[in-house]
C-alpha cells in the first residue's frame, strides 16, 4: 500500500526525501543536487525536518545518505558565525526546542 507523501517532503533545500510503499524513507543530503556542503541554515532546517520525519507514522525505516557518493564531504564553517559566542548556542537551542513546545 502506497502512502501519501506529506508536504514536508519538498520543504527543505538540502534534503531530498523519498519513501517507498513499505515505509522506507531515504533522506539524501545534497547541495544543488550534488555533494552536500553542510551550513548553518541546513543545521536549522534539519531540526524541523527530522522532527517531522519522526512524527510521520508512515515512516518505518529512515536511511541517511549523500548525493554524489559522499555523506557530508564539506562543512561551511563560516556560515555558523562566531561559535565561541554564547549567543550562538542560545540561538540554535531556541529554534530546536520551539518544535517540542506545542
Amino acid at each position: 500500500m502506497q502512502r501519501l507523501q506529506h508536504d514536508y517532503f519538498a520543504a527543505y533545500r538540502s534534503l531530498k526525501l523519498t519513501r517507498d510503499a513499505n515505509g522506507v524513507l531515504v533522506a539524501e543530503f545534497h547541495s544543488n543536487g550534488g555533494p552536500f556542503t553542510f551550513s548553518a541554515q541546513d543545521h536549522t532546517e534539519f531540526v524541523e525536518a527530522f522532527y517531522r520525519i519522526a512524527q510521520d507514522r508512515a515512516n518505518k525505516i529512515v536511511i541517511l545518505t549523500g548525493a554524489g557518493g559522499e555523506f557530508i564531504p564539506e562543512i561551511d564553517f563560516s556560515s555558523f558565525g562566531k561559535v565561541a559566542d554564547p549567543a550562538f548556542g542560545a540561538r540554535f537551542m531556541t529554534k530546536a526546542f520551539s518544535f517540542w513546545k506545542t
